[in-house]
This record gives structure tokens, sequence and C-alpha cells, in this order.
């Protein structure tokens, strides 16, 4: 009778959030006071930081990476391959910011259902209108769909969709052909040209494992098929890999960890690092085609506001211009500061 005068509050299943008895607080306050009580950290940390985060960090989460994609990898990952970031939405639109032209870039693919504060970040970055849903199946994204799709958008680089149909294209205005001033349309893009920025013809958003909101995990044939598709259509595949460590195997007896130690399965950016000769590879520019977003939020607290990605060293170093172009002059701190980043270095170093 008790139970039925007090009911328990119904759980929030919309929301993410994390049991409280998780958050690390003792393990992040040892941590943090650790790397306050060493001066080579804290007098560095107290300053701007370099662009690609703090170095040791940046370390630190090649090696733990490293070791836990092992199976999957023919060389270890280099902190050259790692620029640290606010965590992953805010670095998707970092990776936006730097890596998609309104004009240039046709449409964004996501896996549908998809995560849904992703949609609005898309849209800030002037692409309302232009997101373009792409189905799940048993294994993962179709990639036919999204061939046939991609396949069928006007190939014509002047035209943009204005609308949500997919045969209504906008054609850019003489007025806009004279504005951008050449009539190369591949060249007309609204952001200045530099070394470290590049402009992809499509963006396709998805979650490899452990899909939110349908839990499902792509297959290594599709994470394979989904690199080839992203090669031939210049697009760049932004994957939120905030997931991967949270997995246990399916029986447990008295021996076995409660955890999985190695990932089961490569990353789509692993993938495109070695597969046809990687992002290197004779004719490509470098750039790669995958880039991996993640994220402290999921395996320490959301409120560590840290994440990081991984892609080709080009992609890093152009990330990485962006950032710090946010980070200094600008009064608001876009990245967390260098005193946290050594802290979850000292918890990544010390497996607190």
């Amino acid at each position: 009778m008790a139970e039925e005068e007090h009911p328990k509050p119904p759980i929030n299943l919309l929301k993410g959030w994390p049991n409280p008895n998780l958050l690390p607080a003792a393990q992040i306050k040892a941590a943090s006071a650790s790397a306050l009580s060493d001066p080579e950290i804290s007098t560095p940390g107290l300053l701007y930081g370099p662009d690609p985060g703090y170095q040791p960090l940046r370390e630190g989460i090649a090696t733990w990476l490293s070791r836990f994609y092992e199976k999957h990898m023919k060389t270890a990952i280099i902190p050259e391959r790692i620029c640290i970031t606010g965590g992953a939405s805010q670095n998707l639109a970092c990776v936006l910011q730097v890596f998609s032209d309104p004009v240039y870039t046709n449409f964004i693919w996501m896996v549908s259902p998809t995560y849904f504060r992703v949609c609005p970040i898309f849209e800030d970055n002037a692409f309302a209108g232009r997101l373009r849903s792409v189905p799940e199946d048993d294994e993962g994204i179709d990639v036919q769909f999204l061939r046939q799709r991609l396949s069928g958008v006007d190939q014509d680089t002047s035209s943009l969709t204005a609308s949500g149909d997919d045969s209504q294209p906008f054609r850019i205005s003489a007025d806009s052909h004279e504005a951008l001033g050449n009539d190369d349309t591949k060249s007309q893009t609204l952001k200045g040209s530099q070394p470290w920025r590049k402009a992809y013809r499509h963006i396709i958003y998805a979650v490899p494992t452990f899909s939110n909101p349908s839990s499902r995990t792509m297959t290594l044939r599709r994470r394979h098929e989904l690199v080839r598709i992203a090669r031939e259509y210049d697009a760049l595949v932004i994957t939120d890999d905030v997931y991967d460590q949270l997995q246990w195997p399916s029986k447990q007896n008295a021996n076995s960890s409660p955890h999985l130690e190695h990932a089961l399965l490569p990353r789509l950016v692993d993938i495109d690092r070695w597969i046809d000769g990687g992002a290197e590879r004779h004719g490509a520019d470098g750039f790669g085609n995958v880039v991996s977003n993640a994220s402290f939020s999921k395996i320490a607290a959301p409120g560590v506001r840290c994440g990081w990605a991984e892609g080709s060293e080009s992609f890093i170093w152009g990330l990485s211009k962006w950032y710090d172009g946010l980070n200094f002059p600008s009064p608001l701190t876009t990245t967390p500061n260098p005193v946290h980043q050594a802290g979850l270095e000292v918890c990544i170093s010390t497996n607190m």
C-alpha cells in the first residue's frame, strides 16, 4: 500500500543522462589536483594552449585508442591524427565550418532514424531544407538506397535545392554568379580558399556502433561499402563514435571481464585510413573521407565538455586552424581549458 501511495518517479528516457552514482567526481577531482600541483602542467595549462589541444592528452588518447582498436589496425594511431574538441555536438558544427560550403555542398545525408539534436546544427550551418534521410536495414545504413540518391543528384554544380523536394533544384541567379565573380562553379564558394580547408560535395552523418536511436551496429561489409561510396561521390562521412567503449559480453561467467577490452569492429575512420591505399593513395588530396567524432560524455561525464576528433593529418590540421580562430581572440571558451584537458590526460594515463 505504501508503494502505491509513493510511486517511484518515471525514468526520463528522452535525455541520455547517466545515473548520478556513476559520475566520477572523486577521480576527476584527484586528476585535476594532480595537474594543478605540477608547475610543468599548470603553468602552460593556464595559458591559451596549442591549437590542436593539450599534447599529452592527444598522445594519451592516441595510445588508448590504438590499444582498444589494435585488432583492426596495421599501425598505431599517432597524435597528429587527434584534435581536442569541446565535445561531439560542438565539434560537428566546427567540422561543417571548415569542410562544407552552403553553395558547393549539395546535401546532408542522415541515417534514419537519426539523433535529433544534430538536425539544428546542420540547419544553423545553412543546410535548412537540404537534410536527406537514408533508411537502415539489418546491416546498418542502406548503401544501395544512398548510392541511388547520390547518383540521382543533379551533377550541375551550380544547382542547389531550396525546398525539400529533390526534383526542384534551385539555380544560382545571375546576380549570384556576378557576386561570386567566376563562371567556374566549382570555385564558387561562400568561404574563402585556404590550404587547410576543403569543401566536400556531400556530407553523410551516421552513428555506426549502437546507432542512436535504433541501436543498430553497422556491419563490417557495410562500413567498407560506405567508405568507398564517400570517395566516389566526394562525400565526408561524419561518424559519432561516442558509444564504442560501451560494450559488454552477451554472456558472462566468473572468469570473464565485465566489459570488452577491444573493439569488435573497426571504425570507418580506420577503414578510410588503409583501404585501397588510404587517404594518401595516389590521386587523393590527403584529407580523407571520414572523421571520427568522439566525446568523454559517455565514458566520463557529460559535464566535462571535452571530446576529440580523429582524421587524416591534413584534416586535423584544418580543423585545428578553425579552433585557433575560435579560441583567440574570442572571449568565449570553445574548447576545454588546458588544465581541464591535463586532468583528463591524468585519468587516461593512470587508468582512473
